[in-house]
C-alpha cells in the first residue's frame, strides 16, 4: 500500500515552521491583500443579507404590514345604478386610445391626484349616459378617478354643492398621500373632444421653494398667491357647469357659504340659483383672492353650427373664442334648445372622427396659452 498523505502537512522542526508562518503572516503585502478582500467580502456580502431579509419579509409575512383598500376609479354616490358598467369594449378602447396618445400628442400626465366630479340623477337618459361615457373613457385613460352622485341631497340644483361639500369633507379626513388633491366638476351635459389631453394641463405649475442647485428661485421673491379654483365667465357671467378646485380647507369653506348662501341672504337675487351664489362667494374678501377667472376656451367651450360643422370646418372660417374647435378639451351644452339631439350627434361623430393629433388636423391647441397665463401671474 502506497504511503498516508496527511490532511495537514507540518514541518519536521516545529520551528522553523512558526519562523515561516510568522513571516507570511506579517507580511505587509500579505496583510493589505486580505484585508482588501475582506472588505470586499462584508460590501458584497451585507447588502445580500439585507436584501434577502426584506425580499423574506415581503414575500413570506405580507400580513405583519398594514393593509389598505386600493381606490375603486370610480364610485358612485346613492342607492341608484347610474355609472355605466366598465365593459371590456371600453377597456380596450382606452388602451389603444392611451397608445396614439403617447405617440401623436404633445401631452404628459400629471401627477396631481385629480376626479371628475359630476351628477346623474333622476330618470335615465341615453344621450347623458352617452356624454357620461367619454369621461369615463378620459379617466382610463389617464388613470384619474370619476366620482358621481346618484341620488339627490338637497333640493333641485343645490344638490351641486352640496354633493361637493360632501366630497370635500370625506377627502380631507384622509391621510394627505391618499387624498384628492384636485376635483373637475362637470356638468352632465358635457362632451370630452379630445381624449388625450389631461385635466392636469389647465393647473397652475407647482411653485418648489428651491431652485437649480446653484441659486433660489427666483419665483419666491414674487409673493404668488396659491390659486384653489379655477372657473370662467361666459356672456351671462359666472358658468360653473365646469370648474377645477383644489381639494383643502379653502374649499370647505367656500361650499358651506355657497350652500348657506340662501339662507343667510334671502334678500340677494339668485337668478340662476346656486350658480348665482356661488358667483356672489367668489367675489367677497375672504374667497376672490385664490379664485382664478381663466379664458372660457380652456374647457368650457359651447357648441356653434352642430357637430358636422366641428368635424369639417377648416381654419378659413371666422368663430368666437368660446365656440368649439378641433382640439378642445370639451363642448358644453348649457343653454342648448335640444341638447338630446346635441348629444347624440356629438358622440356619434366621436365614433368615427380620427384623432386630431394622428391626423394632424387640431385647429386650436391652448397649451401655450395656458403656459404664458400661468407665467404671467409669476409662475
Amino acid at each position: 500500500m502506497g504511503e498516508e498523505v496527511p490532511l495537514i502537512r507540518q514541518a519536521s522542526n516545529p520551528l522553523t515552521y512558526l519562523s515561516s508562518r510568522s513571516k507570511t503572516m506579517f507580511n505587509p503585502r500579505v496583510l493589505t491583500s486580505k484585508l482588501f478582500m475582506s472588505i470586499c467580502l462584508i460590501a458584497f456580502t451585507f447588502p445580500i443579507l439585507f436584501w434577502h431579509r426584506a425580499t423574506l419579509k415581503e414575500l413570506s409575512v405580507p400580513y405583519h404590514r398594514p393593509m389598505t383598500r386600493p381606490t375603486p376609479q370610480f364610485v358612485a354616490d346613492g342607492n341608484s345604478q347610474c355609472l355605466p358598467p366598465t365593459t371590456p369594449k371600453m377597456i380596450e378602447e382606452a388602451v389603444h386610445k392611451h397608445a396614439t396618445c403617447r405617440k401623436f400628442s404633445p401631452f404628459t400626465t400629471g401627477r396631481a391626484r385629480i376626479a371628475t366630479v359630476t351628477a346623474h340623477f333622476g330618470s335615465p337618459s341615453e344621450h347623458y349616459r352617452k356624454a357620461f361615457q367619454t369621461h369615463l373613457l378620459h379617466s382610463l385613460i389617464h388613470g384619474t378617478e370619476v366620482r358621481v352622485m346618484c341620488d339627490k341631497i338637497v333640493d333641485d340644483l343645490w344638490n351641486k354643492p352640496a354633493f361637493i361639500l360632501n366630497l370635500l369633507m370625506r377627502e380631507t379626513l384622509k391621510p394627505d398621500k391618499e387624498r384628492l388633491e384636485w376635483i373637475m366638476w362637470v356638468d352632465r351635459d358635457t362632451v370630452i373632444l379630445d381624449q388625450c389631453r389631461p385635466i392636469s394641463s389647465f393647473l397652475p405649475p407647482k411653485r418648489s421653494s428651491v431652485g437649480s442647485w446653484w441659486r433660489r428661485d427666483d419665483r419666491e421673491d414674487r409673493n404668488v398667491t396659491d390659486v384653489n379654483l379655477l372657473v370662467t365667465n361666459d356672456f351671462n357671467g359666472l358658468n360653473n357647469g365646469i370648474f377645477l378646485l383644489r381639494v383643502n380647507e379653502w374649499a370647505i369653506s367656500l361650499f358651506t357659504a355657497i350652500l348657506a348662501f340662501r339662507h343667510y341672504r334671502p334678500d340677494v337675487d339668485l337668478p340662476f340659483t346656486e350658480q348665482s351664489a356661488m358667483e356672489h362667494a367668489i367675489r367677497t374678501d375672504q374667497f376672490k383672492h385664490q379664485t382664478q377667472f381663466v379664458p372660457q376656451h380652456w374647457f368650457n367651450s359651447y357648441d356653434h353650427d352642430g357637430a358636422q360643422a366641428f368635424a369639417t370646418r377648416d381654419g378659413s372660417q371666422e368663430s368666437n373664442d368660446e365656440w368649439v374647435r378641433r382640439g378642445d378639451y370639451l363642448v358644453h351644452f348649457a343653454g342648448h334648445s335640444d341638447k338630446g339631439r346635441a348629444i347624440d350627434e356629438y358622440t356619434e361623430m366621436l365614433e368615427e372622427l380620427p384623432d386630431v393629433w394622428e391626423t394632424g388636423t387640431v385647429q386650436w391647441d391652448v397649451s401655450g396659452d395656458v403656459g404664458d397665463f400661468w407665467k404671467a401671474l409669476g409662475y
